[in-house]
């Protein structure tokens, strides 16, 4: 009798001991979306443009489009392939704010899109480009 009560509780403990360890914080779905778009590395993800389309009609993308890509920095910094550079904001899990100064004429602008989709290789986002919404899909690439 004392030998099963000694290994009915050396059990219990152990599974106590080993429930409490494998317990990981679940990560909210804003944090698990700005770890998706930045990358779990050292070095940002790049997000290659593999398609858009204009509300429904897919559009044939150019050499510079093909070419396009957009890179956004843990420390909140963004960069794009056409040389924009400027800051990133994630103010929900389904919204995504880019701050960058328009060149040649050095105005500000403020884009907003919003988060069709995010995963650590496939980032979906919908604008509104003069009351026509423009999709745009990437591709994760380094």
């Amino acid at each position: 009798m004392k030998f099963k009560l000694f290994f009915i509780s050396i059990s219990l403990f152990a599974s106590i001991v080993f429930t409490g360890c494998a317990k990981e914080e679940a990560l909210s779905p804003l944090e698990q979306n700005k770890i998706y778009l930045t990358g779990l590395g050292s070095t940002p993800t790049k997000w290659l443009l593999t398609s858009l389309t204009s509300s429904v009609t897919v559009l044939p993308l150019t050499f510079a489009q093909k070419n396009y890509s957009k890179t956004y920095s843990k420390n909140g910094s963004y960069a794009d392939s056409d040389g924009f550079q400027g800051t990133w904001d994630m103010s929900s899990s389904s919204q995504l704010t880019v701050r960058y100064v328009n060149f040649p004429s050095g105005t500000p602008a403020t884009q907003t899109f919003q988060i069709v989709s995010l995963s650590a290789t496939n980032l979906i986002i919908l604008h509104n480009n003069n009351g026509t919404p423009i999709t745009a899909v990437y591709t994760a690439g380094n």
